[in-house]
């Protein structure tokens, strides 16, 4: 990694950059009063060129008080919640179907990008593929105007120059879409599950001791009672085998898993299942989701 440059946008569009090499943490005093902010911070390689870019939509400040924010944090993955809806999911608009699935919104809930090494986005229906393109990419199909199963998949690898962690991320949603009705565009009933431990800077939690992963669902789900199933599984050998974990719900709904690290393993990868009332799906697998340190 070459180093990162983090730079807060105002209204005009027009940011104040710093570029720090190698640094994991900058410190911006910015005017606060009548003036709101977003955030850019992106990871560069040696030659300067962006690799992963995470941003912060607009805010405001109160003068005197500081914020801190966390960019590029683990585990980076699929979140419908984070950023706008315009810019992720999918979309049906007469007989178009349009799909989009970012795959490495960081830790903190900050949508993102990243250069990727392999992968694709494919939408298929009654055993065919429809439409296949880039994981990082809009994906649209013309599709029958009467109600049908779908099967979308997105996968996206990323090169160990860049990360060590989230290196593989898949996601598998099936759902039935069908000619809107009543309104001109519908949006499929897609669900992401965010996993939303706390990790230090470099993605990494001890070897050995026990990580609470809070479980966040968003999309389709995020609505109480529409869960009909969710599973949680962990690998420590990045997926050659895989353990179940126990999901369990507080009283205030909040869903988690307890994950025990094994003293000698280096990294943890998970599987997640959600199935959803309406008989909708989406499975999501995280490769080196985070690094374990000793």
């Amino acid at each position: 990694m070459g180093g990162s440059h983090i730079t807060p946008l105002d209204e005009r569009g027009i940011g104040v950059g710093i570029q720090d090499p190698q640094e994991q943490s900058t410190t911006h005093y910015l005017s606060a009063e009548g003036v709101h902010w977003s955030w850019k911070a992106a990871q560069l390689d040696a030659g300067g060129e962006e690799r992963i870019v995470h941003t912060k939509d607009w805010v405001t400040y109160k003068p005197g008080f500081s914020r801190t924010l966390r960019f590029n944090t683990g585990v980076a993955g699929p979140d419908l919640a984070a950023g706008s809806p315009e810019l992720q999911g999918a979309e049906r608009t007469g007989d178009h179907l349009s799909a989009r699935i970012p795959l490495f919104n960081d830790g903190s809930g900050n949508p993102g990008s990243s250069v990727v090494t392999g992968g694709f986005t494919r939408l298929e229906s009654g055993g065919r593929i429809l439409s296949e393109g880039s994981p990082t990419e809009w994906l649209t199909t013309e599709d029958p105007a009467a109600s049908a199963p779908y099967r979308l998949t997105v996968e996206a690898s990323r090169s160990a120059e860049d990360t060590s962690t989230s290196t593989k991320v898949t996601g598998v949603w099936t759902f039935s879409s069908a000619l809107p009705t009543s309104q001109p565009t519908a949006r499929p009933p897609l669900s992401t599950v965010w996993l939303a431990p706390k990790l230090s800077l470099r993605g990494t939690a001890p070897a050995g001791g026990t990580l609470t992963v809070p479980l966040k669902l968003s999309g389709a789900v995020a609505v109480a009672g529409q869960v009909a199933a969710l599973t949680v599984k962990v690998s420590y050998g990045g997926g050659r085998t895989w353990k179940p974990l126990t999901v369990t719900t507080d009283a205030k709904g909040a869903r988690s898993v307890s994950v025990e690290h094994p003293a000698t393993a280096k990294a943890v990868s998970f599987r997640v299942d959600l199935k959803d009332k309406g008989g909708n799906t989406v499975r999501e697998t995280i490769t080196n989701a985070y690094r374990l340190a000793p």
